[in-house]
């Protein structure tokens, strides 16, 4: 009987001693997940970091292409208002190819011809040319020419550094009114 408890006690001591060694490396199995999930995590911090810093930067150093891109797009609405005010007056009347400036006089948009500068910084010009169709009734170079409809391309420029900078949008009106 002394020898089987003997046994019996050398084998409850071995799986204590295997347990130990089990539950040691499962410690160090979870040390390593550890580390390596603090080391995807720092790196994700500096990655999206990083790209924050960039986009500031960007941000920063060129407000004046947003505020370009809004003063087109702003003259884009200009034309549209003037063309929903008349037609025949505003758009029909004015010569192909001119380069024309946008005015507001607190109630309504305009065109002149005369140069004028927004926040002495930006020069909006807008100018109209013909718009023809081919025999589908789709835009095309060349074809009948179709009164009722007018390029517009509007060009916001400005000075950056030592050169002009540009930003332009093209777009088509039509007269939706027939005014």
């Amino acid at each position: 009987m002394k020898g089987s408890s003997l046994s019996s006690e050398m084998h409850k001591n071995f799986k204590n001693f295997k347990n130990l060694i089990n539950f040691r490396n499962s410690l160090g199995f979870s040390l390593v997940e550890v580390l390596v999930m603090v080391f995807i995590a720092t790196f994700s911090v500096f990655v999206v970091w990083k790209v924050y810093i960039l986009y500031i930067k960007i941000s920063i150093s060129n407000p004046s292409i947003f505020r370009a891109s809004f003063l087109a797009e702003e003259g884009i609405e200009a034309v549209k208002y003037i063309r929903d005010e008349s037609w025949s007056s505003n758009i029909g009347s004015l010569s192909l190819g001119t380069s024309y400036t946008l005015t507001f006089n607190g109630l309504a948009w305009g065109v002149t011809t005369t140069p004028l500068f927004i926040e002495n910084i930006f020069d909006r010009r807008i100018s109209f040319s013909d718009v023809y169709r081919d025999a589908s009734g789709n835009i095309a170079e060349s074809g009948s020419l179709d009164a009722n409809t007018k390029q517009v391309v509007v060009t916001v420029s400005w000075l950056k550094d030592t050169s002009t900078t540009t930003r332009q949008i093209t777009t088509y009106v039509t007269n939706i009114f027939n005014n």
